[in-house]
């Protein structure tokens, strides 16, 4: 999917990180429009550095951003262990038709999350995430930082302490308020379906030297040339901050390509963009081969070709096939791992249909696949959503 965005990613990602103030944040309600479910998280997008818990990353529908529009979307998403947003969808928009949807899908990459928490740490669980497009104030104190410059010594403005003349400002103690990032129009690529992306090897050699042994996460923001491969790389999140995960993200860019299917539906001429999201496993886990989340290529994936399994028993729970992730991202060495109790038919229907899917290189919780082991449970119900 190819979106006409206004966005601030890249040039966000080129500010330097300041230290934040150490100040208790205020408490930011968002009031939620008539209708809109309760959310278990809100997350903010502005475009102003002046925002507290705001998402870092901004994109915004070129139009409703022109029109001066704010929009407020809650998006239903499974939300991994790592606190990585995947198979989000669209519960509620406002004002509806006006692109924020869209928008809203548009960042889940860029999404980064407390993880939901078990008894015993963190868990797999769908959550309800809401986005409220809060279009930011346009003014800016420049003016009265302009003017505190150029008072005489000793002028006295209200209850304001003395300045000191006509002087620089010390930078250490200026703050600068309502202050709206730049942004630009681009269209942003969504369903990139990569057919090239890092081996398990180059992914586990990325690791940089200073990580400290935790997990990291980056972004790479990239320009998409003609044939799918990525250029112009800059760094548009990182986490934790200093620890050198922005610069691994941007090297490891080099070997991502869009698949030709995607490229065949940009706009000649246009400039496409892409967001890059690389989870970093601290090297103790890295080893760890199996595919926890497999991005799935339109028509090759499970519900789609579920049609042609055979009837099932009431409640059956299927059958579990075990398959090795090819060059392509088809599945290979497909074979039972769990039987199903509906007999030899469902199972063999189980591996032929296993054998026949066919997921993106880089998996939704940012990580390879190419060469690893993918545990599909092939269910009756799969049949039912394919029919439905």
């Amino acid at each position: 999917m190819l979106l006409a965005l206004l966005a601030a990613a890249a040039v966000a990602s080129q500010a330097p990180v300041l230290p934040a103030p150490k100040v208790v944040s205020p408490l930011i309600v968002v009031r939620r429009p008539k209708g809109a479910p309760a959310p278990d998280l809100t997350l903010q997008v502005g475009g102003d550095d002046d925002q507290v818990r705001g998402q870092d990353i901004a994109v915004w529908p070129a139009a409703a951003r022109e029109a001066g529009l704010s929009g407020y979307v809650t998006l239903s998403c499974f939300v991994d262990v790592h606190g990585l947003a995947e198979n989000c969808r669209v519960i509620f928009e406002a004002p509806p038709g006006k692109g924020f949807g869209a928008a809203a899908l548009a960042l889940r990459p860029t999404f980064k999350l407390p993880p939901p928490e078990g008894p015993v740490g963190p868990i797999d669980a769908t959550l309800k995430i809401a986005v409220d497009f809060n279009l930011p104030q346009v003014e800016s104190n420049f003016q009265e930082i302009a003017i505190a410059r150029e008072l005489p010594v000793g002028t006295m403005t209200g209850d304001t302490a003395k300045n000191e003349g006509n002087h620089e400002i010390n930078a250490a103690n200026l703050r600068i308020s309502h202050n709206p990032i730049e942004m630009r129009r681009l269209t942003l690529m969504t369903e990139p379906g990569w057919v090239q992306a890092p081996s398990f090897e180059e992914w586990a050699a990325a690791y940089p030297a200073n990580g400290g042994g935790v997990e990291g996460y980056a972004i790479a923001h990239c320009r998409v040339g003609l044939q799918g491969l990525l250029s112009r790389c800059v760094v548009a999140k990182e986490l934790p901050v200093g620890r050198g995960f922005g610069k691994a993200a941007v090297a490891l860019a080099a070997h991502f390509r869009a698949s030709p299917e995607a490229m065949a539906t940009a706009p000649r001429g246009a400039p496409i963009e892409v967001d890059v999201p690389i989870r970093f496993a601290p090297p103790a886990q890295a080893s760890d081969r199996t595919v926890h989340a497999a991005a799935w290529i339109a028509g090759s994936d499970p519900v789609t070709l579920a049609q042609g399994l055979p009837a099932a028993k009431p409640g059956s729970p299927g059958a579990v096939v075990r398959c090795r992730v090819g060059d392509a991202g088809a599945l290979e060495a497909c074979e039972i791992e769990y039987t199903s109790p509906d007999g030899i038919d469902f199972d063999e229907a189980a591996v032929k249909l296993a054998s026949h899917l066919r997921m993106s290189l880089w998996s939704a919780e940012a990580s390879p696949v190419r060469g690893g082991v993918v545990h599909i449970a092939i269910r009756p119900s799969l049949a039912l959503q394919a029919a439905n």
